[in-house]
């Protein structure tokens, strides 16, 4: 948590952290004082029989105004650190926010697949408003309690030296309660935050896949497994909370034992004239001031212990680096080979079997290939390693002839417009969602695009057209209406590389004919992966894919004549393969 602070805290906010502290301790030290103030008003005041009573009620009336204005400065100074420690502490919470944000989106697919999603989101949200309030604790009462508890053990030396050793004794034993409650919670803190990360996944899968599992009328089994999982959060919280529950009686206990032995060695020294009433009230006050201070720090390490658990999820993925390195080449040569798989070999993860092995070929400029394949034979993740989502494990990927390793950060999928085999468009208008293909297309642009993907029609059917509001993820549209936003959005961004991932699969048989005429007319190099042969059977070349191996390459016909899992592929649809 040290780390975070000097990164985002002391750097940017250190005046706040500085300044909040120190208008802490002024208050701190008016409040120390306070005892003094009323020893004085019983001890020169009430008890003292050589003032008059007028004398007497106008000491007090001279104390009472001091005492006044000492409250009146200390909520000054109260009300300026708490506005110090807000400023800082919000302004690291969003700083580090936004930096963790930016962090993770140059993460590859690799780290993100490794972090998983959900304990994302957890890190973006719970852990990091957990070390924004610990910030805003901080800032408030770190110095200030333990300067209480110091400031009052001093100051009970003054009035008397065996007063002084009994607070001395209760600071350790309270230092010594808080510490060792804190080695405690701060592992159980971090398994409940990790616990956390599976409740986010279940409700995240849950609330996604909410029509499937209301389809397969699975809403016991979901909830019974959501329920599951909250009540092993639930069993951390309360073992956790139980030992922090200790702290405040705990502290009580410790306090009033303290208060007892002050108490007794008072009535000792009253006894013989060694303190006097104002003394012993002075004593009895700097110990509740002790008591205060103490609960308040209770608090503070709790939220600590927290915040520790969390700062160290965050540190985590600070921690993490894209296994994705780039080089500097920002330009493009001008070859005929746009795309090449020079004998490559892909596995997601280095215990798992290769998703892909030992793939070559080569696409040119302006060439139409389609590749075909079973599901799990390897076509998405040929695309991914198009767009370098992912680094191969073997071989080398080129675009226009240079090892896509070697371009600038941005130059690949400048080249490449990719349409996803899950259509995902943002809670926003229509025009919003067409716009992150190309933010500054034209209405021109704009209808081109969706006359080509055939979204025109349905799209200015709507009641507002292109300002039709569309709901997270497109939820208010069919799934082809979805995909033929997609297809519009790739088309507006005009790369040179167009990549349908199975993107046509919700269309039918007529509109996917239209669409792939249409993209046609754009005369660019057009990828398109399909499990239907009819949605390929036209292209220049087409590549067949089997359990990760490419076994097939030429034209339909040439297929269809040598390679035998084509022609099964084309007969199980009922396709002429004779």
């Amino acid at each position: 948590m040290i780390k975070l602070f000097k990164r985002f805290l002391f750097k940017k906010y250190r005046l706040h952290s500085i300044l909040g502290p120190i208008f802490k301790i002024f208050e701190a030290v008016f409040e120390l004082l306070v005892p003094f103030v009323i020893k004085y008003m019983i001890d020169s005041g009430v008890n003292n029989d050589s003032l008059t009573n007028n004398e007497k009620i106008a000491l007090l009336w001279k104390c009472g105004g001091l005492l006044l204005a000492f409250a009146v400065i200390g909520i000054c100074m109260t009300l300026v650190c708490q506005w110090l420690a807000s400023r800082a502490s919000q302004g690291m919470g969003t700083d580090l926010r936004d930096t963790l944000y930016a962090h993770i989106n140059t993460l590859s697919f690799k780290e993100l697949d490794e972090l998983g999603t959900s304990s994302l989101i957890t890190r973006m949200t719970a852990d990091i408003n957990n070390v924004q309030q610990a910030a805003a604790m901080t800032i408030r009462l770190l110095i200030r309690a333990p300067f209480i508890v110091i400031g009052a053990t001093i100051l009970s030396f003054m009035i008397s030296w065996q007063a002084g050793l009994v607070f001395v004794l209760t600071s350790i034993a309270l230092f010594a309660l808080l510490f060792g409650i804190m080695f405690y919670t701060i592992p159980n803190n971090k398994r409940a935050q990790k616990k956390l990360d599976d409740v986010t996944q279940i409700t995240k899968e849950n609330l996604s896949g909410n029509r499937v599992v209301r389809a397969f009328n699975k809403q016991k089994y979901e909830f019974k497994r959501f329920v599951d999982s909250q009540e092993e959060l639930t069993d951390i919280q309360i073992k956790v909370g139980k030992i922090n529950a200790l702290l405040s009686p705990m502290t009580f206990l410790i306090v009033n034992v303290a208060s007892i032995a002050i108490l007794f060695l008072a009535g000792k020294s009253f006894s013989v004239g060694d303190l006097t009433q104002g003394e012993i009230q002075a004593l009895i006050n700097y110990l509740t001031q002790i008591q205060v201070a103490v609960v308040a720090l209770t608090g503070l390490i709790v939220l600590l212990t927290k915040a520790s658990a969390s700062a160290s999820r965050i540190n985590a993925v600070f921690a993490v680096e894209s296994s994705i390195k780039y080089g500097d080449k920002d330009t493009c040569d001008d070859v005929e080979d746009v795309i090449v798989f020079d004998n490559v070999t892909f596995k997601y993860n280095e215990n798992s079997n290769p998703a892909i092995e030992n793939i070559s070929f080569n696409i040119k400029r302006n060439e139409t290939v389609g590749i075909i394949g079973g599901t799990g034979s390897g076509k998405s993740t040929i695309v991914n390693l198009m767009n370098r989502f992912y680094d191969t494990t073997d071989g080398k990927v080129l675009l226009y002839g240079t090892d896509v390793r070697d371009y600038r950060n941005g130059i690949v999928n400048s080249k490449i417009s990719t349409v996803m085999q899950k259509a995902v468009l943002f809670r926003g208008t229509v025009k919003d969602n067409l716009l992150n293909g190309k933010k500054d297309a034209t209405e021109e642009e704009i209808n081109k695009a969706l006359e080509i993907s055939r979204a025109k029609e349905f799209v200015y059917s709507k009641k507002d057209g292109l300002n039709e509001e569309i709901y997270q993820g497109g939820k208010n549209l069919s799934g082809g209406q979805r995909q033929r936003l997609s297809i519009a959005r790739a088309i507006i961004k005009d790369s040179d590389v167009i990549i349908l991932d199975d993107s046509s699969s919700a269309l039918d048989f007529k509109t996917e004919l239209a669409l792939r005429q249409g993209i046609k007319t754009l005369n660019k190099t057009t990828v398109i992966i399909s499990q239907r042969a009819s949605s390929i059977m036209h292209a220049n070349k087409i590549l067949v894919m089997d359990n990760g191996k490419l076994v097939g390459t030429g034209t339909h016909e040439e297929l269809i004549k040598a390679c035998d899992v084509y022609r099964e592929i084309c007969d199980s649809q009922g396709m002429e393969v004779a």
